[in-house]
C-alpha cells in the first residue's frame, strides 16, 4: 500500500480492494460517514476501491453479497449500520451461514468519544441509544468469527484476518465492528496484505482413501446422496465422472443445493419414490456435503448398508441434535474427496478389467426416471408443475435459475430441466426472502447469463422487492421473477395439516394466519420499481407472459412474472 491515507477509512477500503474484494454494498448511518467521505477522495486521486453500491435495505444486500460468492468463490463486502442495521440482516444472516457463503460484514460502532475535541466522537442523543451492551450477539451464532477494530494499527491485522477466514472453507460470515471515531483517526504505517493465505481444501488421507474406494469398489447397489457437492464446476465434474465410472445411482438429499449432476442424467433418480427406492436398497450410501441426507420418519438406508458421510464439517457441531447413524466419517471437502475416490477406482478398474466390466454393465443397464408425471389437464387452473414445464421450454442451458420455490422446491428439482453446472443457485437454507437480492448478486457475478428467479409470494414479499428492484435498476443488474402466487404461506399450512389430519384446519381447508388478505398488486408494485410486470392466470398466456419477461430482461430491465396456482 503505497497511498498515503488521511484516515483509517480510507486505508481500510484500499485493504478490501487488495483482498480482492470487488463490490461493497453500503447501507449507511450516522456511522459510515468517514467511509462515504472515503469513497469520494480515493477514486478522486486514483486509488482502486470496491464498487460501492448503496442499498435500501440491509437483507438485500446480504443476500446480494451470498450470491456474488456462490457463483464466484470470491468474497464481498457490505457496511451495515450499528446494532440496527445488524439486526436487519434478519434470516439472511442464518441463509450465508448455513450455506457456508464468504461475506464480510462491517457494522459501525457507537463513537466512543463524547467531547468537542474528540472527531467523530457522538454528536446526537441516537448514539447513547445505540450504545448495546454486545452488539456482536445478534449475529454471533451464525459466522465463524466477531472482531473488533478499536485501534488504528489493528486494521491490517482485521480485515486480513476477516478475507481469510470468511473464505477459508467451509467459508462463513465474518463479522467486523469499527466506529467512526476510530474510522476518522490517522491511520498506522502501511499495514501488510499479503501472508493470509487460504488452506488448500481438506483431502482423504491415503489409508481411508484405500478403504473406501474398496468399500465402493464392491459394493452391489452403491449410492451418491448429495446436496452441494456441484457447488464448484469441479465439484458437478466429479459427481459425474463417480457415477458413470461406477453405474452408481445419485440423489439429492432432503434439503436443496446446486446441480451436483444433469437432471436428465440416467443414474439420476429425482422422483421421491425413485429416491425413495434408491436408498432403501442401497448397501454403501456416501453422502457428501448434504446436511440432511434423508428425513428419517419416512424413509432411511436399510440397516445393514454401510454409511459414509464426508463433509468439512462431518459432525456439525452447530446443529445441536444431528445424529444421523453413520459407519465412517471423514472431515475433507466434497468435490476433492470425490475427485479422489474417482482417481482410485479408475486404478482399481485398470488393474482389475472384470471389475471395470461389471461397473460397465450396470451403468449400461440404469433405466432413467420415467418422465415427471404430467399435472392432471385443467383448463381453469395452473399448477406449479405447468409454470416449470413452460419454463423448460424457453430458457437456454446456460441461464441461471434461483430457487426460492419453498413448498414447491422438491418439484422444481423433479421437473425442472438444467444441463450445466452452476444453473441453479438459491438460499439452500431455511430463511425466506433471498431469491430478488440473490438474483442480483448472480447477475452481478454473471453479466453474460440470463437469471430468472423463482419464489413464492411469501418469500416475494419477505425479499423487499422495491428495495431488490431499484438495486436490480441502479447497477443494470436486471433478472426475471417467476413468483407463484398461491394466495399465503403454504410452508406454514401443510403443517398444521399434517399434525392434525383430522382436525377443524383440514376440514376447512385453511390455517389461521396463512391467507393473505389485501394483498398489493405486484404487477403495479414492479411498475412502479421500473420493472416490466405482468400476471398469469390461465394456460395460454404463461408462455407469452415468459417470453416477454426474458426479453424485457435482455433489454436491460427487471421482470416479474405472477403466476396464480390451484394449491391447498
Amino acid at each position: 500500500m503505497g497511498a498515503a491515507y488521511a484516515t483509517v477509512a480510507e486505508q481500510l477500503l484500499a485493504l478490501l480492494a487488495e483482498h480482492g474484494v470487488e463490490h461493497f454494498f453500503l447501507n449507511p448511518g450516522t456511522d459510515s460517514a468517514p467511509l462515504q467521505e472515503a469513497m469520494r477522495t480515493l477514486p478522486e486521486r486514483g486509488v482502486a476501491i470496491p464498487a460501492v453500491h448503496p442499498s435500501t435495505f440491509e437483507a438485500v444486500s446480504l443476500a446480494a453479497a451470498h450470491a456474488y460468492y456462490q457463483a464466484t468463490g470470491r468474497p464481498q463486502c457490505l457496511f451495515v449500520h450499528v446494532d440496527a442495521g445488524t439486526q436487519n440482516l434478519g434470516a439472511m444472516m442464518h441463509d450465508a451461514f448455513r450455506d457456508r457463503a464468504g461475506v464480510v460484514i462491517l457494522a459501525g460502532r457507537t463513537p466512543y468519544g463524547e467531547d468537542a475535541t474528540a472527531p467523530g466522537g457522538r454528536s446526537g442523543y441516537i448514539q447513547w441509544l445505540q450504545d448495546v451492551p454486545d452488539q456482536a450477539s445478534i449475529v454471533r451464532p451464525y459466522t465463524k468469527a466477531c472482531l473488533e477494530i478499536t485501534r488504528p494499527e489493528m486494521l491490517g491485522r482485521a480485515i486480513g484476518r476477516a478475507v481469510q477466514l470468511a473464505t477459508s472453507y467451509p467459508a462463513g460470515p465474518v463479522y467486523v465492528t469499527v466506529s467512526r471515531d476510530v474510522l476518522m483517526d490517522a491511520p498506522a504505517p502501511a499495514p501488510r496484505s499479503a501472508g493470509y493465505a487460504v488452506p488448500s481444501p481438506a483431502a482423504v488421507d491415503a489409508a481411508t482413501l484405500a478403504h473406501l474406494s474398496g468399500l465402493l469398489a464392491g459394493a452391489e447397489r452403491p449410492l451418491l446422496v448429495t446436496s452441494r457437492l456441484g457447488r464448484s464446476a469441479e465439484g458437478f465434474a466429479a459427481a459425474t465422472r463417480l457415477v458413470e465410472l461406477l453405474g452408481m445411482e445419485v440423489v439429492r438429499g432432503a434439503d436443496t443445493g446446486p446441480l451436483s449432476i444433469a437432471t436428465l442424467h440416467p443414474l439420476h433418480r429425482r422422483s421421491p419414490a425413485a429416491k425413495a427406492a434408491a436408498l432403501r436398497t442401497a448397501d454403501v450410501v456416501l453422502v457428501v456435503e448434504c446436511d440432511v441426507p434423508w428425513i428419517p420418519r419416512f424413509v432411511q438406508p436399510a440397516a445393514a448398508a454401510t454409511v459414509v458421510y464426508v463433509d468439512p464439517e462431518p459432525l456439525h457441531e452447530t446443529m445441536p441434535l444431528w445424529a444421523f447413524p453413520v459407519d465412517h466419517s471423514v472431515r475433507a471437502d466434497g468435490p476433492t474427496a470425490v475427485t479422489q475416490l474417482v482417481e482410485a477406482l479408475a486404478r482399481r478398474a485398470a488393474d482389475d478389467p472384470d471389475l471395470a466390466e461389471r461397473w460397465a454393465a450396470r451403468a449400461a443397464a440404469a433405466v432413467p426416471d420415467p418422465p415427471p408425471e404430467a399435472a392432471p389437464a385443467d383448463p381453469e387452473h395452473l399448477v406449479p408443475r405447468d409454470v416449470f414445464a413452460a419454463m423448460n421450454a424457453v430458457l437456454r442451458p446456460e441461464d441461471v435459475v434461483i430457487e426460492e420455490a419453498v413448498t414447491n422446491s422438491g418439484l422444481l428439482y423433479e421437473h425442472l430441466v438444467r444441463s450445466e453446472p452452476g444453473t441453479v443457485a438459491g438460499p439452500f437454507a431455511p430463511g425466506l426472502g433471498w431469491a430478488l437480492g440473490g438474483a442480483v448478486g448472480v447477475k452481478l457475478a454473471r453479466p453474460d447469463r440470463r437469471v430468472v428467479a423463482v419464489c413464492g409470494d411469501g418469500s416475494l414479499l419477505f425479499g423487499v422487492p422495491t428495495s431488490a428492484w431499484m438495486m436490480a435498476a441502479a447497477l443494470g443488474a436486471p433478472f426475471l421473477a417467476v413468483v407463484l402466487d398461491n394466495g399465503g404461506y403454504r410452508a406454514s399450512r401443510l403443517p398444521v395439516y399434517e399434525l392434525f389430519p383430522e382436525g377443524a384446519s383440514a376440514l376447512a381447508a385453511d390455517a389461521v394466519g396463512t391467507r393473505f388478505e389485501g394483498t398489493p398488486d405486484f404487477v403495479a408494485l414492479a411498475a412502479a420499481c421500473h420493472a416490466h410486470g405482468e400476471r398469469v392466470e390461465h394456460h395460454r398466456e404463461l408462455d407469452g407472459a415468459l417470453r416477454r419477461g426474458l426479453a424485457a430482461v435482455e433489454g436491460g430491465r427487471a421482470a416479474l412474472v405472477v403466476v396464480a396456482v390451484q394449491q391447498n
